[in-house]
């Protein structure tokens, strides 16, 4: 190969690297897409393991934008944990999850120590709810069916989570999460719909490989609304817990 194709070759490589976003702005566009300022609606899920059924139903409310935003998901069934509530704050220096636990009438914020803990059979713990974005980088493109993904790794250290994107939607696929180079659980998006000129998640399901089970989520479309007070998200609100 002669020298004037090598340098070539080198050229538009160098071209390719400087065109190719960053992780944090390939992430953040992808949260930008499914992203609404200001939503509250109703959450069905059913969780499988083996012959297990369990279904739930909590409301999920949320407020705000990428660098502050408030989040409360009220679960509603089954009785046993009817009431409870999660409340999560973030701006872009803290964050902080507030639980409250009806049947000891009081409330709880969650230890760091604790963060990475199941919330309530949600599939994910509340870290994950959290979603933190620090130290993430880019693995490059793939392609695949005829589309181009974009692979983004979020690396904290004993686990981290693989992002798979859409190149042409920036919407995120698929996010699967490794502990100790372990694969530990798959998040699959399984469809996207419109509110307010936005796309947002309407089904997905979690693959959990270490406790071995499957659960489905599926948002009630008729409960979609932006009609809401905004002080649902006070400290003291979060006990009275309502659809």
């Amino acid at each position: 190969m002669d020298r004037w194709r090598i340098l070539k070759i080198l050229l538009l490589s160098s071209v390719s690297l400087l065109a190719m976003p960053s992780a944090e702005e390939i992430y953040q566009k992808s949260i930008k897409v499914l992203s609404v300022n200001k939503i509250k609606f109703q959450v069905k899920s059913e969780m499988q393991s083996g012959e297990y059924r369990q279904k739930q139903i909590f409301s999920l409310a949320r407020v705000g934008n990428e660098s502050k935003s408030s989040s409360l998901i009220c679960f509603l069934y089954p009785k046993s944990i009817k009431g409870t509530a999660i409340l999560l704050k973030k701006d872009s220096h803290t964050s902080s999850v507030l639980v409250y636990f009806p049947s000891l009438g009081r409330t709880r914020l969650i230890p760091k120590e604790k963060e990475n803990d199941e919330a309530f059979g949600l599939g994910l713990s509340f870290a994950e709810i959290q979603n933190n974005t620090s130290r993430l980088k880019s693995l490059g493109t793939f392609s695949k069916d005829s589309k181009i993904y974009y692979k983004i790794e979020k690396d904290l250290g004993e686990e981290k989570t693989i992002y798979i994107i859409d190149k042409k939607n920036m919407v995120i696929q698929k996010m699967s999460v490794y502990k100790n180079k372990k694969l530990e659980k798959e998040i699959f998006i399984d469809s996207l719909i419109i509110f307010h000129n936005k796309k947002m998640i309407s089904k997905w399901h979690i693959v959990d490989y270490v406790k071995n089970k499957e659960t489905f989520y599926t948002i009630d479309k008729k409960s979609i609304t932006s009609a809401f007070n905004k002080r649902i998200f006070r400290k003291n609100a979060i006990t009275h817990c309502k659809p």
